[in-house]
């Protein structure tokens, strides 16, 4: 019974997956009149030949790729530094410091303040506008606090006798013990950082730094505006918003598939250890 179960999840899960496939492969036409459920229809590559034509793509490309494996690292970096002392028991400040952390995830300055600060800082138009503000999360700090709480105080204490710092303690002890932990946190906060359309949409104006989730937003609105005008019904043979959606989906979602998988075993016992202690 409980196989059972598992398979008709498996299903439901696989199902949009394939779907989404199936459409992007298929001929427009069939796409429109509804006859895709599950294969596709008429296999044709005209969509992904659509997709690829434009020049910005492989720029667009290399800044995701930039924002994310920066943006995470900066993430790992600021954030494990700030909840190791919230982690250590004789730290005076440990508890004020955590008050004021979780503060900021109930109250926020908002969308107008944040874009003055990003503005005053001279981050516009910077890689920087798409880190810094994520670079340090509450929920984040928390969830790395508990995880090094729950790593033996005598392996801190035995490293204070032979006369290591807190520094040498974290980077030598704390972190090679950490490695689920961060492998977790690396790939939700890479996969934030790639889909992410709405900082760069804000603070971004310049076309050749813009990653590829607003690259591909930009042509599903041409394809649209497009299909509006007689002048192009000859092109919406050919592809249509539904085909574009779908081979933009996949084309955003392939890194990150890619990638997945060498972390599989880190981000199974990384949230399972991660909620050993609240």
């Amino acid at each position: 019974m409980i196989c059972i179960i598992l398979l008709i999840i498996v299903v439901l899960i696989l199902y949009p997956l394939l779907y989404i496939v199936s459409l992007s492969v298929s001929d427009p036409g069939a796409v429109s009149r509804g006859e895709v459920t599950f294969l596709p229809v008429d296999f044709t590559l005209d969509t992904y030949k659509y997709v690829l034509q434009d020049s910005r793509l492989g720029s667009s490309y290399i800044n995701s790729i930039v924002y994310a494996v920066t943006g995470t690292l900066s993430s790992v970096v600021f954030t494990g530094l700030m909840a190791y002392p919230l982690s250590v028991s004789s730290f005076s400040l440990k508890k004020p410091l955590t008050i004021i952390i979780m503060i900021t995830m109930y109250f926020s300055g908002g969308m107008i303040p944040t874009y003055m600060v990003i503005k005053n800082l001279g981050f516009i138009d910077t890689l920087w506008a798409i880190i810094m503000p994520g670079a340090v999360s509450a929920y984040n700090v928390i969830i790395y606090r508990t995880f090094f709480s729950s790593i033996p105080t005598a392996l801190r204490e035995s490293a204070v006798i032979d006369g290591a710092g807190h520094l040498k303690i974290y980077y030598k002890i704390i972190l090679p013990l950490s490695k689920p932990l961060i492998a977790t946190m690396s790939l939700f906060s890479a996969v934030g950082l790639w889909n992410n359309y709405f900082e760069p949409l804000i603070y971004l104006n310049d076309y050749s730094k813009q990653p590829l989730s607003l690259l591909l937003r930009q042509m599903v609105i041409q394809l649209e505006f497009s299909n509006q005008n007689m002048k192009d019904l000859v092109q919406s043979l050919t592809v249509n918003t539904r085909t574009i959606r779908a081979a933009t989906m996949l084309a955003a979602m392939l890194p990150i598939m890619c990638v997945y998988p060498f972390l599989q075993k880190y981000f199974t016992s990384g949230m399972m250890l991660g909620s050993v202690k609240g």
